[in-house]
């Protein structure tokens, strides 16, 4: 869906209603803005974002153990010299 949208003096401009629904953006909705080439910009949902950040963490420290990690045992050495 493509629409047209003009930004103002101040840089602002206004996402069509049909964009926001499509794209899933309500009101309060925070928003990264990106440049992704010249006259190009991307807009990307903060929840979205944190959502698959999350995944991929989740993916990544699976099986992760901090007993097993060195920078824990450093810990736990250092501490009980105290």
């Amino acid at each position: 869906m493509n629409e047209t949208v003009s930004v103002d003096s101040k840089g602002r401009l206004v996402l069509p209603k049909k964009i926001r629904l499509e794209a899933g953006i309500d009101v309060n909705h925070r928003l990264v803005v990106r440049a992704t080439g010249i006259g190009r910009v991307e807009l990307l949902d903060t929840s979205v974002l944190m959502a698959r950040a999350q995944q991929i963490g989740s993916r990544k420290l699976a099986g992760w153990d901090e007993a097993d990690h060195e920078a824990a045992a450093y810990v736990r050495r250092s501490m009980k010299r105290k």
